[in-house]
């Protein structure tokens, strides 16, 4: 899996266009599923884009994935936090948020729809009371925490353009 980051100011979906063209010579003809999570008509490739406190990020996989990333940015976390579950308040705020946005993206959803049946507990994310079936794999870069789902673990390369 192929994690590709930029400080220059982007669109997700610019991002992606430019890495798909020019580092796997795809001409990305994009779809969107139901809720809006994009894909490709044209090629065996999935991807997933994010953009925080000036970074914009896309991952690229063989398989479905989900990426989340969140400036650390205390304003932000103050209005997210208010989302949270008084349990989840005690865990990693930015580890818990990015694990839950990147998991509803992995499964095509919306937040809205499954926020309430997600809940963060002793480093573990859990939808409807089981745990969740996808592997969460965190990192920094530039000051934002990153959060990448898959079914399952693979190497990751990390590359800023």
């Amino acid at each position: 899996m192929d994690f590709w980051y930029t400080a220059q100011p982007k669109t997700g979906r610019e991002f992606a266009a430019q890495i798909l063209r020019e580092r796997y010579g795809v001409l990305p003809d994009f779809a969107c599923n139901a809720n809006g999570k994009p894909y490709l008509l044209n090629a065996p490739l999935f991807f997933n884009a994010s953009h925080s406190g000036g970074v914009t990020a896309v991952a690229v996989s063989g398989q479905e994935i989900g990426l989340d990333l969140q400036a650390k940015d205390d304003r932000v976390r103050a209005a997210l936090f208010r989302r949270l579950r008084p349990a989840e308040r005690q865990e990693d705020f930015f580890r818990l948020w990015t694990a839950k946005e990147a998991y509803v993206k992995f499964r095509g959803g919306t937040l809205a729809g499954m926020l309430k049946s997600l809940v963060f507990e002793n480093g573990t994310l859990y939808e409807n009371g089981a745990p969740a079936q996808a592997e969460f794999r965190h990192f920094t870069v530039e000051n934002c925490v990153v959060c990448v789902c898959t079914h399952t673990k693979e190497p990751i390369t990390v590359t800023q353009v």
